[in-house]
C-alpha cells in the first residue's frame, strides 16, 4: 500500500547554471522556464509503500507543466535522451529488501532513479547505483547550504551507464486526473511515473 506525502521544496535554483554544460543547463531548466522565481514554493514529493516484506521510499522533485507539454519538455532533452525522472536533487529509491522491477531483480540498497525516453516508442526505466554528485562540485555560484545536496547526471548519463542495476521497459497508460504535476507512485503492484494524463508502468513485487 502506497502512502503519499509531500515535502516543502524550499531550495531555490536560480544561478545555478553558469558552469554546468549546455545539456545539464538544458536539463535543469526543463521544469523551471519560466517560473525559476518560484521554485522556492514547489513541494517536493515522496512515496512509501510496503512491497513483499521490503519498506520502500521514493523522494523526487514534481516539475509542474505550467501550460506546456511533456512532449516540447522532453524534446529539450540532449542526444542521451535521458532525463531525472523529477526536478533539482537526484531522484532516489531505496528498499530495505530485493524487490523484482519490471522482472528484474533490484538488492536492498539505495539506487537513483532516470528516464530513457526516446523520440518515438517506450519509456524505459533506468535504476542505477550511483547517488548523484555534490551540487558544489557542479557550481560554485550554488547557495552554500546546498552545496552537500546530490544532482543527478542530467546530460552525461553516459558516465554512469556502467553503474545500471537495471533498465526496465515501462508499458503506457492513460492516467487519472489532470496530470498537471509530475507524481510517483507504488500501487496495485505497479511502479508508475505519471505527467500530462499519461502513465508508464512497471510491475513492482518483491524477490
Amino acid at each position: 500500500m502506497t502512502r503519499p506525502m509531500t515535502r516543502p521544496m524550499t531550495r531555490p535554483m536560480t544561478r545555478l547554471m553558469t558552469r554546468l554544460p549546455l545539456p545539464a543547463a538544458l536539463l535543469l531548466s526543463l521544469a523551471a522556464s519560466p517560473a525559476a522565481a518560484q521554485f522556492d514554493q514547489l513541494p517536493r514529493g515522496a512515496v512509501s509503500a510496503s512491497v513483499g516484506g521490503a519498506e520502500v521510499t521514493i523522494d523526487y522533485g514534481r516539475p509542474p507543466l505550467d501550460g506546456r507539454t511533456v512532449d516540447e519538455l522532453m524534446s529539450m532533452l540532449p542526444e542521451e535522451r535521458v532525463w531525472r525522472a523529477g526536478e533539482n536533487q537526484v531522484t532516489i529509491l531505496e528498499t530495505s529488501g530485493a524487490l523484482t522491477l519490471g522482472g528484474e531483480t533490484i538488492p536492498a540498497g539505495r539506487y537513483s532513479l532516470y528516464l530513457h525516453i526516446p523520440e518515438s516508442g517506450d519509456w524505459s526505466l533506468l535504476v542505477n547505483r550511483h547517488q548523484g554528485i555534490r551540487l558544489g562540485d557542479l557550481s560554485s555560484q550554488a547557495p552554500e547550504s546546498l552545496w552537500e545536496e546530490m544532482w543527478p547526471m542530467v546530460g552525461r548519463y553516459g558516465q554512469i551507464a556502467d553503474r545500471e542495476q537495471a533498465r526496465i521497459p515501462l508499458s503506457q497508460t492513460t492516467a487519472s486526473g489532470d496530470g498537471e504535476v509530475f507524481e510517483i507512485a507504488v500501487a496495485d503492484g505497479a511502479l508508475r511515473f505519471s505527467w500530462g494524463g499519461v502513465a508508464y508502468s512497471a510491475a513492482i513485487g518483491g524477490s
